[in-house]
């Protein structure tokens, strides 16, 4: 870092004055040499007529107006919680990947693929204090930013798209060595008193760790209708595994909340966690390109030591936000369907289909305003382990809604929908051991696209002879 700018922003619901200490330490650390200028940003989170499109468009203006430059690598930037989807958002809309503005970027605990908390009630917005929520005592909560919390839904569209053109985009990365350097830091510890009823493992009581950091996957997986012997049968095959495109540090930074990430106290009363935050934050504005990728592999070796091994009872569980959106071949979304997971060399599935079902999945959000976008909160660790502990491969299927019945005598005669409901309508995508390590990950989200067959009876639309 050589005399560039630093420009802060805040998260949803707070304001640039949380991050006043948070700025006197790094002036302290780095040095007035170090430091051209700071900005810190304030801007509207909770009017509901507020979107995503508003804050990029209106950060763009303020830009200008602030004076801050444009030339490439030319300013630094710390955001907290929603700060990071808004300057992505800004960033990937503005700038090619080879012309953005900012050389060194630094997440903290960054809702980067949403926030369990965002689909909660008025009741729940009202009754959580400081972090993602505040209390405002003594009145009801009116205003609560609906648009911004529909893009931090976990699942949400908005999240999705801004990853397929940031970090899964045609040609080169934003992010890594020469371009953005990127350094993602997230506690993993939940809140205490009345705030835990937010908390959950794997989570800083508002973001998980899978959804913060911004190293991801994205697959494609297609569900075919084929000719057999016996008649049609859907067939499902992988597509396509990519890995985000780039490389960014992904930190975990033990004994730290959402809150207690932000550094917003003395520099005698940070606790030891914190004190680490801020060697880190330090390190991640000043490393250069040539050292940055040891940085990162720095950081997944620390992740690593936090993090419980297959077959070790040591460390904390590791999620993966695995989000699937389901879609037919007219690219029209699926909204009712049902993803079992099983052993595929028995009948019932076996115990390690209740074994998933029950322990390795620990929960399934819908996104509320399109139900064919679901966040699957899986315990990679005890997948993989319940899948070897078996011997076996772990089945995949999907069920869903329409079922074609072609019989026009049987009263649930349907003349379109998926051929998904029998065994003998749909064949089971398999992974084994070794794959599913692959593509379910601790600490990251995986995006899956599914394409689902869909059918139609062969009398929903015929061509006849004329009569002679």
């Amino acid at each position: 870092m050589s005399e560039r700018p630093l420009v802060v922003l805040h998260g949803w619901n707070d304001a640039g004055s949380s991050f006043e200490r948070l700025v006197g330490h790094l002036r302290k650390r780095l040095g007035a040499g170090r430091i051209q200028r700071i900005a810190i940003g304030d801007y509207l989170s909770k009017d509901d007529a507020l979107r995503f499109d508003d804050l990029q468009a209106a950060l763009d203006r303020a830009w200008t107006s602030h004076g801050l430059p444009r030339e490439v690598a030319s300013v630094d930037l710390v955001v907290h919680s929603t700060g990071g989807l808004v300057i992505r958002d800004w960033l990937v809309r503005y700038f090619a990947p080879d012309a953005a503005p900012v050389k060194h970027l630094v997440m903290l605990a960054p809702a980067n693929f949403g926030s369990p908390l965002a689909h909660v009630g008025r009741s729940m917005l009202g009754r959580i204090t400081n972090g993602f929520f505040s209390r405002q005592a003594g009145q009801a909560v009116l205003e609560t930013g609906a648009n911004i919390l529909r893009g931090l839904e976990l699942a949400s569209p908005f999240s999705w798209e801004l990853a397929m053109r940031d970090r899964f985009g045609q040609g080169d990365s934003m992010y890594g060595p020469g371009r953005i350097l990127c350094s993602v830091l997230c506690g993993n510890t939940g809140y205490g008193g009345i705030r835990s009823l937010a908390n959950e493992e794997g989570g800083d009581g508002t973001v998980r760790l899978a959804t913060a950091n911004l190293n991801c996957g994205h697959m494609q997986i297609a569900f075919r209708e084929e000719e057999r012997d016996a008649g049609r049968v859907t067939v499902p095959e992988v597509v396509e595994y990519q890995a985000s495109s780039g490389r960014c540090a992904f930190r975990i930074v033990d004994g730290l909340d959402h809150s207690t990430i932000k550094l917003d106290a003395a520099e005698s009363r940070l606790s030891g966690s914190q004190k680490e935050a801020l060697g880190l934050i330090e390190r991640a504005l000043t490393i250069n390109d040539d050292d940055f990728d040891a940085f990162c592999n720095e950081c997944e070796a620390a992740n690593r030591e936090l993090t419980r091994q297959p077959g070790e009872r040591r460390g904390k569980p590791g999620f993966q936000n695995t989000v699937v959106r389901v879609r037919d071949q007219f690219d029209m979304p699926v909204e009712d369907y049902l993803i079992e997971f099983y052993d595929p060399n028995r009948p019932d599935g076996g115990g390690l289909a209740r074994t998933i079902h029950e322990s390795a999945i620990r929960k399934v959000h819908n996104y509320q305003a399109d139900t064919s976008l679901r966040s699957l909160y899986i315990d990679t660790t005890r997948l993989c382990d319940a899948v070897e502990r078996a011997d076996t491969q772990l089945g995949m299927s999907i069920t869903a809604e329409p079922m074609l019945d072609e019989d026009e005598h049987n009263a649930r005669y349907t003349p379109v929908g998926f051929r998904t409901l029998a065994d003998e309508d749909i064949e089971d995508l398999c992974l084994d051991v070794d794959q599913l390590r692959a593509l379910f990950q601790p600490h990251r989200t995986l995006l899956i696209d599914i394409c689902l067959h869909r059918s139609q009876a062969d009398n929903v639309f015929r061509l006849k002879a004329p009569q002679e």
